[in-house]
């Protein structure tokens, strides 16, 4: 093995790597301006990414009377129920649009809120429960005072419930209830307003849903007690509050497939370290069994590797990326090993080979459906093939493998 054809094998080493960047930022490009698309259209379908109910709040109307401005009327600062019981039950299902998994769910809002004057003083004070904005639909929206249904088109501004508080001394239950949709993540707001801190009491909110794999937005408090607990067919979790003074949020987070798209441009863009280690380990054998391999002979490997990653490419937003992985696969191992067969033999092309690229390419690119796994299955990888190929050439004369072979002289 002549330096100058190690250097030619870095440099098809270089360029093949060149060309999965280019190859993977054009899929994330893809993916992003189909995602942006996508969302859109199913925002106008379904319903936004990451739904907020905040919590109702109650205002206190004060009246002041001075000689110069006479009567004023302001409202004080919001005020948190008295008491609060929400139920909220969760149904979700994937959805499939082009390269794009969305997360949807629909959510079925119950609650219960016990008001009651602060104080006798006032002139009026108002319940205020705000719908969540954007939502693209409400079914079943009912509101009862004690019990009484109210007339949604007396009591409803805008995205608004506005309902007066009854003025006598006693403690009388809102309730609320209504179905709608949305994707990704549904959240709580407990803050009153400019997400100051506020003091909770005798608060409970239940959520079940049709799913097991439960997770909750960032920021957002843990379910009391913790974890949720298994029911038929989901989980329940519950939040009990006595009396707690947060700024936090209560939320579900929905579970969320892998998407194709961006997936396949990982894959590419990691596909340079596994063609590196199919490169040291392929060089690591002809050294070792004396087969002499041309630089050419790199360079249509390396095409080998890549027609795996372009055939992904154009393939995952037609089938199933599970089935796309495995085509792909097939097509190059059976590139490859055809090829290196007939360059050094059935054994080396068909086992050496065969088995070098099951590890290093099909491998190292299915360690990405592992979510959360991936970067350490490779460093395993990484670390056994290391020791492998020290053991196998502690022993190799390097300095006679890299000597410059005499010319051979001319033919007369």
């Amino acid at each position: 093995m002549a330096v100058l054809r190690l250097f030619a094998i870095i440099l098809i080493f270089g360029a093949v790597s060149v060309a999965w960047l280019v190859l993977g930022a054009t899929i994330e490009y893809r993916t992003s301006e189909l995602s942006h698309s996508l969302s859109q259209e199913i925002d106008a379908h379904w319903g936004p990414s990451g739904l907020v109910q905040r919590a109702p709040v109650q205002y206190v109307e004060k009246v002041t009377v001075s000689k110069d401005k006479g009567e004023q009327r302001e409202w004080t600062l919001p005020i948190p129920p008295l008491a609060t019981d929400i139920q909220t039950h969760f149904i979700h299902d994937d959805r499939y649009m082009g390269l794009i998994w969305f997360s949807t769910y629909t959510v079925d809002f119950s609650a219960a809120y016990t008001i009651g004057r602060r104080t006798s003083k006032t002139k009026s004070e108002k319940f205020v429960f705000c719908l969540p904005d954007d939502a693209p639909l409400f079914e079943n929206l009912t509101v009862t005072l004690d019990g009484q249904p109210q007339t949604l088109a007396t009591i409803k501004e805008r995205e608004q419930l506005v309902l007066s508080v009854p003025r006598d001394d006693k403690k009388h239950v809102v309730t609320v209830a209504y179905r709608t949709q949305a994707r990704d993540r549904w959240k709580y707001n407990l803050a009153e307003s400019n997400n100051a801190p506020t003091l909770i009491k005798e608060f409970l909110l239940v959520a079940t849903t049709n799913f097991r794999n439960i997770d909750y937005p960032s920021g957002c408090a843990s379910p009391t007690p913790h974890p949720a607990q298994d029911i038929e067919g989901g989980k329940r979790a519950e939040w009990k509050f006595e009396n707690r003074s947060t700024r936090q949020e209560i939320g579900i987070e929905m579970p969320a497939r892998q998407n194709a798209g961006p997936m396949a441009a990982r894959m590419a863009f990691f596909a340079p370290v596994s063609l590196f280690f199919f490169f040291t380990v392929l060089f690591t054998i002809t050294v070792l069994k004396k087969i002499p391999l041309h630089p050419m002979h790199y360079l249509f490997i390396a095409a080998g590797f890549f027609a795996f990653h372009i055939l992904m490419a154009y393939l995952v937003d037609k089938i199933d990326i599970q089935y796309t992985f495995w085509i792909c696969a097939a097509t190059s191992v059976l590139l490859v090993t055809s090829y290196m067969r007939v360059v050094a033999g059935a054994r080396f092309g068909l086992v050496d080979m065969g088995l070098a690229q099951l590890v290093y390419l099909i491998g190292f690119s299915y360690a990405f459906f592992w979510t959360g796994w991936t970067g350490l299955t490779i460093v395993i990888v990484a670390i056994i093939t290391l020791f492998v190929l020290m053991q196998a050439t502690a022993r190799v004369d390097w300095t006679q493998v890299f000597a410059r072979q005499p010319a051979k002289p001319p033919q007369p």
